[in-house]
């Protein structure tokens, strides 16, 4: 059996848009009901256009890389004020799942936080994601806040 090849880390660029959007829906797969999917995805457009091409001081985006090809992202930032970082998305294709990118990337993140000084990790997920919610804990994280959302428009 041949081992899976070794990734590695570098960060994003402007040409990794198209990458990070084919994996936006993934992020919105476990939505809640009323969220429109459709509006997800516009956000995410916008949201990774920005972060790769003018992002905000103290952000990052990471991506994990299996043989070369990229086959994760993470979108972070850091809040100096709460001293955490703050995890807005992370994902990985598909096909690479269970090969260790999740935590290879949480990984980086807990570096580049502790190079910040961040006390902590902070992440949301949707109360819909069994399967994020048992991969995050499995690796520590403690569910701590509720979001409780009302929609204003319909």
């Amino acid at each position: 059996m041949t081992s899976p090849p070794r990734l590695s880390l570098r960060p994003g660029e402007p040409g990794d848009l198209p990458f990070l959007r084919s994996l936006a829906p993934r992020l919105v797969a476990s939505a809640p009901p009323w969220r429109r999917q459709d509006d997800l995805l516009a956000e995410y457009d916008v949201l990774f256009a920005t972060a790769l091409t003018d992002p905000e001081p103290d952000s990052a985006v990471l991506i994990a890389c299996m043989g070369g090809q990229p086959v994760g992202f993470t979108l972070l930032y850091w809040h100096p004020q709460e001293r955490g970082v703050f995890v807005k998305d992370l994902a990985v294709r598909a096909d690479a799942e269970g090969q260790g990118v999740g935590r290879f990337l949480l990984e980086a993140v807990e570096r580049w936080g502790r190079h910040q000084g961040a006390r902590e990790i902070m992440l949301k997920t949707s109360w819909f994601n069994d399967r994020a919610r048992a991969f995050y804990a499995d690796l520590g994280f403690r569910e701590d806040h509720v979001a409780l959302v009302l929609s204003l428009d319909g």
